[in-house]
This record gives C-alpha cells, structure tokens and sequence, in this order.
C-alpha cells in the first residue's frame, strides 16, 4: 500500500514535469502542488521506507518552496497592471532565477542514484536516470 501511494504521487510529479520547460504560471503552480502531495505522502508513510528516500522528502521541500516562490512572482506580475515598469522588471528577473534554481535541482534529483532517482526506483518506475521533462 505504501509503494502505492508513493508511485501515485510521484506519478503526478513526474506527469508535471513539462512545466519546467513551459515556464507558465498554471502548470508551474500544478506541479509545486503534486511536489507537496508527494512530500506529505513520503512523511505519512516514511517507516519502512528505505534510507534514501529521506533525500527525496528534502528534495520535495524545497522543489516546493521555490515553485511557491515562482507562484508569488507570478501573483505579483498579474497585480501589476501590465507587468511593465522597474518593479514587473525585477520580479521576472527573479522568477527567471528561481526557475533556474528548481530545473537545477530536479535535474540533480534525477541525475544517476540522485534523491528523486532512487525513489522512482522503489516506486517501481525503474530508474529514469536523466531529467524528466527538461532538456539536459
């Protein structure tokens, strides 16, 4: 039962991943959902699951911190009335870097017995060994 939960959600997870490479507001906030879900599933059902799946957890918590960041800098460029001027100028500048960050990461996740690699493996998805919906 536990595996299952565990490949239900990071099925989501992984079925989220074109976000990375659209950039857009929706998907990016429906995957930092499906981060959480996953993140709230491994904590639930963390006994008996194996050692390194305590990475991915971590992993998880901060894929959707930064997801939740990029969401704020998405909220704040839609109460801009144009997304013009210095201010929607910063804010795209940050959410570029944030976006940065979390495509980093995922790829370093999924990389060879990375934290997210190792998890897909026990959830029976085999090892995907690369990046799932990014370009390397």
């Amino acid at each position: 039962m536990r595996r299952q939960i565990v490949r239900l959600r990071l099925a989501e997870v992984l079925a989220g991943a074109f976000a990375l490479e659209r950039a857009e507001a929706a998907p990016l906030h429906d995957l930092r959902i499906a981060c959480k879900r996953l993140r709230y599933a491994l904590e639930l059902h963390c006994e008996g699951l194996p050692a390194q799946t305590q990475a991915a957890e971590r992993v998880m918590a901060e894929l959707q911190d930064l997801l939740g960041e990029i969401h704020d800098c998405d909220v704040l460029l839609a109460m801009i009335a144009k997304g013009s001027g210095e201010a929607a100028r910063i804010i795209r500048r940050d959410r570029g870097r944030l976006l940065t960050r979390v495509r980093r990461l995922w790829r370093t996740a999924f990389a060879v017995d990375g934290a997210l690699d190792v998890l897909a493996a026990y959830a029976g998805f085999g090892s995907p060994q690369g990046s799932p919906g990014i370009a390397p």
